[in-house]
This record gives structure tokens, sequence and C-alpha cells, in this order.
């Protein structure tokens, strides 16, 4: 516990005004403000079940109401929106089964409502409140949280809140991600922590004010009802429990609720050794026109049961790409919610926010001063957070002495969001913003013991879904070409990721104007314990091509490599484009990583890839070292040696010796009964008061104490634009160099760990275990 002196500086220095709202504990609760804190701790367990599972359908109906009334596509149809049931003084209580880390936002939120507005304009039976400001606790601007407090005899009982994507609040941009923002002054308009709703009536003048911003006010408007209508549905449920079971036992229920998730993180912490695990990636392009490359770090410390999180190592904040806080820090509980305590019925993320330290650097890229834009952080940043989150949060798990958790660890899921959004006219003759979802068809990340799949979402929207073609086309004046699973873009490893896709579009009866698309030159989605990256996102616009003719003979097309016409060069963050009725444009979402050395994937599994089309028969032969006779069939013997050869490059590549009876450095070597691992890649061994960093797959000692076995091991450096299916020029993109590294056991040239490094940066010390 913090002395009270430094409890005060702590709160005065972030505000929420010029850095970020990070509260403390204790909340500072104003004398006006009542909260209702007394329960039932006694409650039989039927009473508990029925009232826990009632709390949880009133979160879900939540969702539904906004899902039957909201009318902007992105909230209608792919479910960009999080509902949430809250505590009295906020602690998070259930997070819905929607986007995640709004979860792990509105809880902030609702506690600097508490602090900063509780004595004036105070906090009132029938309010509602709406913020978008990012220094306050949400993502972007276009992420509007809607919250309102739930009173019982004059007290608040508790809270319930949502979150729903605002299909455009804005700015410079159509869709109000602006990639061109200079500051905050080119984003869209701020709102901190206003009551929309008085005292059970809706402010027009507020309403007004907010959806005046907007290039489509009555999306915004409907929208917002939507949200406050799921807010009263919920209120009025709560109450209903409190007349039907009493306000101590829902209380009591809520209590128990947190605490058991809070025992669930303690035991499973339990089985994980003290120490700090990392990952770092790298953002590129902060603003339309730069050329920068900019370091990402995120680090949890685990000791006894605390969780420090910083993100000690990052760059300072830059153009239009910076995380604001309150979303780091919900990506991060969202890694523990849904991978580490997902059969906690959302309830994981508050247990473990009961345990973790948020110690940011200020003014940093994922923790910036107020003055900086932010608004794209949807596509460029959030999505990274929550990647960096699911990274280190699995490496804790494979830490662990209990096998069970090893398999909740996933590889890397796709560490941008790829999307491209358009404006313009469509075939009615209506202006409309359309902002393309097809990302959150998604894929999913390998485990220890199996792949990732195709088309399954992604695990932070687990009630996400892609949009339907005929609807997009319905709506807005395109046409799809196709959309389809992207061939051998997953991340390789002994268990490779999930597939992204790829699609193809074209401009129909209506006017299109491009003012978002993605394109990336370095990697982002990190490979697990020598799992290659998930693939880049890459927009590729065809001008004046020959689609029209290839229609009209009757015939389809599956690859923009069919057409003719002007190729121009596209760069990440580029400036808006206008689309000719001729133009094609074909863009991806990207993969999820894999996990562990591709040359260890049982060739019985690339060959059944082979056979549906997941993987190609070159990629086969060239990745995995899998060789086919005629028939289709595995031939082993060419097979051992391609892997072999594989195995002796690696070490050639790297400047290393090469045993020549490497063959038998191969023999299956097992590791000691009772030893600290690391997944399949690393034992401890601890002899004579000195511990030895280990390969598990052959014995070697790689490192001692507290060494990074990076600086000591092999390592092929090699360019980063070759890394994936489609190679890039990276100096497309920025003017710095980044090279991809592969670390190998100087023994078996087992890959141990992959990672890309801007040229000047030390390896990382992705682990150090105490």
């Amino acid at each position: 516990m913090k002395s009270l002196q430094e409890q005060e500086q702590h709160r005065k220095f972030w505000d929420g005004v010029q850095r970020a709202y990070i509260p403390i504990d204790p909340l500072q609760v104003p004398p006006s403000v009542s909260l209702h804190s007394e329960y039932e701790e006694e409650i039989d367990p039927i009473t508990y079940e029925v009232v826990r599972h009632n709390l949880w359908n009133v979160n879900l109906e939540q969702g539904k109401i906004v899902e039957n009334l909201a009318v902007s596509p992105i909230t209608l149809e792919t479910r960009d929106f999080q509902t949430a049931i809250f505590t009295e003084d906020a602690e998070i209580l259930f997070f819905g089964p929607y986007l995640q880390y709004f979860g792990g936002m509105l809880d902030v939120m609702i506690k600097y409502v508490i602090e900063k507005r509780g004595e004036e304009p105070g906090i009132h039976d029938g309010d509602v409140f709406l913020q978008n400001d990012p220094w306050v606790g949400t993502a972007h601007q276009p992420d509007v949280g809607i919250f309102a407090p739930v009173f019982w005899e004059g007290q608040i009982f508790c809270w319930v809140a949502n979150c729903l994507h605002q299909n455009d609040v804005g700015g410079t941009t159509p869709g109000s991600f602006c990639p061109n923002a200079q500051d905050i002054y080119f984003d869209p308009p701020v709102f901190p922590p206003v009551r929309i709703v008085k005292e059970g009536k809706l402010d027009i003048e507020i309403e007004a004010a907010f959806r005046r911003q907007s290039r489509t006010p009555v999306n915004v408007a409907l929208d917002l009802r939507a949200a406050i209508a799921a807010c009263h549905a919920s209120r009025a449920r709560i109450l209903g429990l409190i007349k039907k079971y009493g306000s101590k036992t829902v209380k009591g229920v809520m209590k128990k609720v947190l605490n058991t998730s809070e025992k669930a993180l303690l035991d499973r912490l339990s089985t994980i050794p003290d120490g700090t695990w990392k990952e770092r990636a790298y953002q590129e392009v902060a603003v339309t026109g730069d050329r920068g490359v900019y370091r990402i770090e995120l680090s949890i410390t685990k000791k006894g049961s605390t969780l420090t999180v910083k993100n000690e190592g990052t760059d300072g904040q830059a153009g239009a790409i910076n995380l604001p806080f309150a979303a780091w820090r919900g990506a991060i509980l969202s890694a523990f919610n849904v991978i580490l305590l997902a059969d906690q019925m959302g309830a994981g993320g508050g247990g473990a926010a009961r345990h973790c330290e948020f110690i940011p650097t200020p003014g940093t890229m994922t923790c910036p001063d107020y003055g900086v834009a932010v608004s794209p952080a949807g596509i460029y940043a959030t999505e990274l957070g929550v990647a960096m989150a699911n990274s280190v949060v699995s490496k804790m798990l494979l830490s662990s002495s209990d096998p069970d958790l090893h398999k909740l660890a996933l590889s890397t899921t796709n560490g941008q969001w790829q999307i491209q959004i358009h404006a313009g006219t469509n075939q009615r003759g209506e202006y409309y913003v359309g902002p393309m979802l097809d990302t959150m068809i998604g894929s999913s990340g390998a485990t220890p013991y199996r792949d990732g799949s195709f088309a399954d979402g992604q695990w932070w929207i687990p009630e996400g879904q892609g949009p339907n073609v005929e609807g997009y086309e319905r709506d807005w004046p395109i046409l799809y070409l196709y959309r389809k699973e992207h061939q051998d873009s997953a991340g390789a490893g002994k268990f490779r990721g999930g597939n992204g896709g790829i699609l193809a579009y074209m401009p129909h009866k209506g006017q299109v104007g491009l003012g978002v698309y993605t394109a990336e030159g370095i990697p982002k989605t990190s490979g697990i314990l020598g799992g290659s990256p998930g693939t880049r996102g890459e927009t590729v616009l065809i001008k004046s091509s020959n689609i029209k003719e290839i229609l009209q003979s009757g015939r389809l097309i599956d690859n923009v490599d069919e057409l003719s016409g002007e190729r121009p060069s596209l760069t990440g963050k580029g400036p808006a484009l206008a689309l000719g009725n001729s133009d094609v444009l074909e863009w991806n979402w990207g993969s999820c990583a894999g996990y562990g050395d591709p040359l260890l994937r049982d060739p019985e599994r690339v060959r059944q890839d082979v056979l549906a089309g997941t993987t190609s028969v070159s990629f086969a032969e060239t990745v995995y070292g899998v060789i086919f006779t005629e028939e289709m069939t595995v031939d082993e013997r060419s097979t051992e040696q391609r892997r072999l050869q594989n195995r002796r490059k690696r070490l050639e590549d790297a400047g290393a010796p090469v045993s020549t009876h490497l063959e038998f450095k191969l023999q299956e070597f097992r590791v000691p009964q009772g030893m600290l691992t690391l997944g399949d890649n690393f034992w401890f061994n601890k002899t004579n008061g000195t511990t030895e960093i280990c390969c598990s797959h052959c014995g070697e000692v790689l490192a001692t104490g507290d060494q990074n076995y990076k600086s000591r091991v092999p390592v092929r450096k090699s360019d980063v634009g070759k890394v994936g299916i489609k190679s890039v020029d990276l100096k497309r993109f920025v003017d710095a160099h980044v090279l991809y590294h592969e670390y190998f056991c100087p023994t078996c040239a087992t890959v141990l760990s992959t990672e890309v490094v801007r040229e000047g940066d030390e390896p990382l010390h992705e682990f150090l275990l105490s």
C-alpha cells in the first residue's frame, strides 16, 4: 500500500487531463456519493448459482438489445462492441462475450466518474454517462462508452455499461480512423464523461453536440439509443433480482464471483515460477508521409501473487498510431480473461485486475500524453497490444509446472487489424461510410498440441462474426470478386497458425473514395518458441483494369494476377484514393503465428494440409522440408534427408560450425523429471547454485544464470521483407534497417526463437525466471 502522500502524487500526475487517468486504491469516493457495500457472506449453493447465472444472462441480454437496435453494420453485423457489469466501486464483475478489451476500459471510465464527477454534478438515479476521451478510458474516439449506475434505496448498488464502436464521430477521414492526423486537433472531437441522460431524461443538447460531429448523424443517434436502451434494460433486470433475492444476497453473489475468479488466478499463478516474460514488436509509419520505425515493448513480472505490467523500452509517442493507456490495460486483462481464465464465465478479467499493477512510462506509444493523435489506434495499435499480451501470457503458461496449463497457451493472434474504409455516394445516391470488417472472419492460433484454423474468428471477440458479402454489396457501391482462405499465409511451426484471408472488390454503381487502407512492411505477429510470424497485410491496386471485359465474357477471377492495368505502389497510411469504375483492390487479413520449429512438424500433418489446400506443395518442401511421392504420400527418406540439409544450412548461414554427426545429435533427448521447463524448447538445470538454460531437444547448455541465451547461440539474420509468402521491399515503407533473426541451438540446429529486430537494438531478453 502506498503512503497517503504517494497516493496523492499519483492522482495529481495520472489525472486524465494531461496524462492518462490511472486509478489507485483506495478509490477517492466523495462524501456525497453513497455506495452500497453490505453483502451476505453465507449463500447457499443453489441460490448462488441461480443469481450468478441471472447476472450473466443480464449481461448477455444487454448485448442482444444492442444487436437488435443498433443500425451501423460495424455493430449490427460484426459485433464491434462490449457489455459489462461492475460492482458499486467499479470492479469488473463480468466481461460480455464481445470485444474483450472494451471491458478492461469501462471500469476505468466509471472510476473516473466516481472520483471526478461524484461531487459535481453528482451521480443520480436514472443518469447515463457518455464518454469517448482516450485519456479518461477508451481506445480511440469512435469507441464510445455508455454507462449507468444502478441505485437501490439511495445508494449505488452496481453499474451497467457498454462500449460501441460508432460508425463515424468526425475527424479528417470518413470512418474516424485518421492516419493523416498530425495531433489531437486533426482527430475526432474528445468528450470527457457527460450525462447524456439526466435522471431518466435524454439531454437533447448533449446528443445534438455529439452527433453534430458525425458524417452519419442518424446512425450515431440510433446507435446511442441502442446503447442507452441496453443499459436501461440491464438496470431493470438487476433491480428485479434485488427485489426477489434481497440486496445483500445479490451483492454477496457478486463478491463471491470475484473472489472465486481471484482464487482461480492465484491457483494457476502458484504453478508458475516467479520471473519476467517479455515481447517486442515494431510499428511503422506513424502518420501519412512518415518513414519511421517504432519499438513497442511489454513485460509482465510475477512475484508471488503480484503481476507487474510495464511498457519499459517502448519508444516515445509519435504520429497517429499511439495506444492510450486504458486500451493497453484492457488488452492485457483480455488475455488473462480469455486465455488463462476462460472457465470463469467472463469474470476472469476482474479477478486478474486485483493482482495486476500497471506501471507505464508516460509519453510513450502505449501510454501517450494528451495532444497526440490516437484515432487510428483501433487499426494499428490496439490489436498489436492484444497480440503482445497474447504472447506474454502464453509464455507464462508454458513455464507452468502444470501440463494442463500448457494446453491453454496460444500462438500470437494477428497483430494488425487489416481494413479498408471507403466512403462516397452509394447506388441509391446516398452518402455512406463503409468500414470493411472482413478481418473479423479471422483465424486462430496454434497451441502446443494442435494447429490453428482459418475463419474461426478472433479469440478476443468471441461473439464477433464475419460480415455478409451480400449485405455490404447491398449497402455500399461495391462488387466482391472473391473472398477466400489465403493459402500458405499461416505462421509455420511444429503446429501452424490459422491461415488469414484475402479478397478483391471493385466499385459498382456509385462513387467510391478510399480513405483508409493497410499495407505493411514489418511483420507484427510474433512466432512462439521458434514458430514463424503471421503474415503482414498488403493492399494491391490495379488501375484501369480489364475486369469488366472479363466479367462480360462470363468468367470470374480468383487472383488479381489475371488482370492487366497499372499497379501503383501503395505505402502504409497512404493518402486517400479516388477509385475509377474499372479499378480493382485486393487486400488480405493477417494470419496467426506458428508454435515451435517447422522442421519438427509431423510430415503427415503437412500432407493433410496440402490435400486440403491449406498449404502448397512448394511451401511444404521449402518451409517444412517434406517431400512427396507422385502418389502424394510422404517420401520418408527424402524428407529426413531434406530436413537434415536444412538444419545444416541453418548453422552454415549463421556462421556456426556444423557437426559432421548432426544426425546423431537429433536422437530423442529426455528432459530429466521434475525440471522446470518453458514449452518444448528450454529446461532449467540447477546445479551447485547455478541455473543452466538448456535445449530440451538435445540437452545442450545454452546459457547460465540471468544471461540472455540469444547472445550466445547461432543466429541467422535475414531481410525482414522476405519473411512470409510475399516479399516486399522494406525501403518502400521505411528508412530504418530492420532484420529477421532466427536463433538456433548450436548442437541440434533447432529453432529456439524468432524475432524482428531494428538495427541497433539488442536481442529481446524474452524470459528471466527466478
